[in-house]
């Protein structure tokens, strides 16, 4: 008996033997809705390429067997360039599991032929999904699954992830290839003189490649002499006189050229066949997406996209934060009137409630906020955001699918990094990782709310907008430095396939929502409660509270006031800066606890503290300095050593401070 971790609702299932299924297909036909649909589970799901970029893994029952299911990247061909196709290659490549489920996207049928031809070259068992079939008939598209299964003797079946359709006829087809445990032959016919050079290579092959690699596991099949065929020796480990041989009987070039010319013309007839009806061209959805990629109007869209979106965080969200804000001043006074200690008190109330109440009380802001920017990336519409400023961004030597990473980014840093696994040019990658943490992640959320509601609350959107948009621009700009300064590698090719505008579901904003934001309340109850004891304790001591100016806490911000006087930051100001470097939300909290105030409070004690002047050259700096722990941890891992983590937190320490005092003159101006 054996037992597997699950993502699904049938969590510790004990079974007798895992019977594995994996997932895979091109980027954005629907791959995690299928896996959500089949085991329940919660993976966010987005409207655009690259969001799985590492296999995900769950499990579901049905009748009396439970099988174990293998989320894997996004990708159009098994012929590895970027990370993400690589975890896709690799598990394929280990025959980990017994069936394959390619999921075609019903309106872009041929496309998804190219992958489903060379699973089938592997010898894979593989059933074919053609998924979003409503929408295909929503624009009155007829599919027959049956000349593609008859053709390639696999088998087919037309599902949408959204309404379940097909959802048994899938699992039924799973559990009877279960029960019986049959192999599915499936075989492309090739032209003659193909097949003469797909038996030759392997009937040669095991004569003058002596040493065993990765790639006899196909032998006798047709991937590895059509691979090499396409792609030369490339991954294939081939002797020298092996590829003398080929190169004497074989006129490759005419071959290759003549295999590709039969496999898309193949590919095509194959694709057409199955439509019955193809439907209208034309489309409502088609005259958004020309409006929205306008080179001119599409940007002034943005523009006013994002706008509305800070407008309306602050205008929704301000009367539940004051509902929250009552509520813990209210906490805390309750509490005061029952301890008696005085210095457990001052931890309860000034420590715990003040910090991380100062924190919580902007919960209102950030789940709101990541609702609006849900319902831009479900629709479909920040991807044509990343074709937009595709053009821009290479100017930088970053593609459309970097910026990608930087949206994600806007949530957090973390998967932002993992996120650039899809891009195959190594320069790029690099230079973007360090670049990355200068995405304005959602943890810097309520520092700028706290700061532009205390100093600019008429123009706050304005002001938002004017910190995300710096935002992209310093990623821009930096990755633009980088590049000098790394490796250079191969140039890839970037292509971009738009996914289709759909209207978001509720149960997938919420499930946005949620995993976006549900990380303040897990940092609440964690790092930012025991950073908030940490603050109190240098705070309270060595006087037991009787000067807050002689505190441990006050020596560790008046070190580096030399540097920041003349931007008119305090020790104060210093002190939330230096424990914000674990999580930027922990800047509230410290200055709650420091201020010794509630949030409402510490509104007025930072108008106190600070001119708009130099709050706004504080904004910029807490955009711009040192990443999180997490993120750190995460650089180091995404490039394999220390060098790369201790290089951003002294590089972004820089650059942050030469952006404060930028924003610090230049702003004296204006305010």
């Amino acid at each position: 008996m054996k037992s597997f971790n699950s993502n699904s609702e049938d969590t510790n299932l004990v079974v007798d033997k895992e019977f594995e299924i994996s997932i895979i297909g091109n980027p954005n036909v629907g791959k995690t809705s299928l896996f959500n649909l089949l085991t329940g589970s919660r993976q966010y799901v987005a409207n655009w390429p690259g969001v799985t970029v590492e296999k995900k893994i769950g499990s579901f029952k049905y009748k009396e067997k439970v099988f174990k299911l293998v989320d894997l990247p996004g990708v159009y061909t098994l012929s590895a360039k970027s990370e993400d196709e690589r975890v896709a290659k690799d598990y394929i490549i280990s025959k980990s599991s017994e069936i394959v489920i390619v999921v075609a996207d019903a309106l872009n049928l041929e496309s998804s032929m190219y992958l489903l031809f060379q699973l089938i070259e592997i010898g894979t068992n593989v059933v074919l999904v053609i998924n979003a079939v409503d929408e295909a008939r929503e624009k009155g598209r007829v599919i027959d699954p049956d000349p593609i299964s008859k053709t390639l003797n696999i088998p087919v079946i037309l599902t949408s992830a959204k309404t379940g359709e097909g959802k048994e006829e899938l699992l039924e087809e799973i559990y009877k290839f279960s029960k019986e445990n049959k192999i599915i032959k499936s075989k492309i016919k090739y032209p003659e003189e193909i097949e003469s050079f797909i038996n030759f290579f392997n009937e040669s092959y095991g004569q003058y490649t002596h040493e065993l690699t990765q790639t006899e596991i196909f032998e006798n099949n047709s991937w590895n002499p059509i691979h090499f065929l396409e792609f030369g020796e490339e991954d294939l480990n081939l002797s020298n006189d092996f590829l003398e041989i080929l190169r004497n009987r074989f006129d490759l070039v005419e071959l290759k050229n003549k295999y590709l010319n039969w496999k898309f013309n193949f590919i095509t007839y194959l694709a057409s066949s199955s439509i019955i009806k193809e439907g209208i061209d034309w489309s409502f959805r088609d005259i958004l997406d020309h409006v929205f990629t306008h080179k001119v109007l599409g940007i002034l869209i943005y523009v006013f996209a994002l706008f509305a979106v800070f407008s309306l965080t602050f205008s929704l969200a301000q009367p539940l934060s004051d509902i929250l804000e009552v509520s813990f001043t209210f906490l805390g006074d309750s509490l005061a009137g029952f301890i008696s200690i005085p210095w457990l008190e001052s931890l309860v109330v000034d420590g715990i409630i003040a910090g991380v109440g100062g924190v919580l009380v902007f919960l209102p802001q950030i789940f709101i906020l990541f609702f609006f920017l849900g319902f831009l990336e479900e629709s479909g519409y920040l991807p044509r955001a990343a074709f937009l400023v595709d053009r821009i961004a290479r100017s930088f030597g970053l593609s459309g699918r970097s910026f990608m990473s930087v949206i994600l980014g806007f949530g957090c840093n973390v998967p932002a990094i993992i996120s650039t696994k899809g891009i195959a040019n190594k320069k790029e990658r690099l230079a973007l990782i360090l670049s990355l943490p200068f995405a304005s992640c959602s943890a810097r959320l309520p520092v700028y709310i706290l700061l532009i509601s205390a100093f600019f609350s008429s123009q706050a959107a304005t002001v938002m907008l004017l910190v995300y948009f710096s935002s992209i621009l310093l990623v821009l700009l930096s990755s633009k430095f980088l590049q000098r300064f790394i490796t250079q590698s191969e140039d890839i090719p970037f292509i971009i396939e738009l996914p289709r505008f759909r209207m978001p579901t509720l149960k997938n904003l919420s499930i946005y929502t949620w995993n976006r934001g549900k990380h303040f309340l897990q940092k609440a109850g964690g790092i930012i409660l025991i950073a908030t004891i940490l603050i109190w304790f240098l705070s309270f001591f060595p006087n037991f509270g009787a000067d807050i100016n002689n505190s441990f806490a006050a020596y560790i911000g008046r070190v580096f006031e030399p540097f920041t006087n003349h931007l008119g930051w305090d020790w104060r100001i210093n002190t939330g800066l230096v424990f914000g470097v674990a999580a930027k939300e922990i800047v509230v909290s410290s200055y709650s606890t420091i201020f010794n105030v509630a949030e409402g409070n510490l509104t007025f004690a930072l108008q106190n503290a600070l001119t708009p002047q130099s709050a706004l050259a504080l904004i910029f700096f807490v955009l711009a300095y040192i990443p999180c722990f997490a993120t750190l941890t995460t650089i180091k891992i995404e490039t394999n050593g220390w060098k790369w983590p201790i290089f951003s937190f002294i590089y972004t320490t820089f650059v942050a401070y030469i952006i404060a005092n930028v924003v610090f003159y230049i702003g004296g101006i204006f305010l």
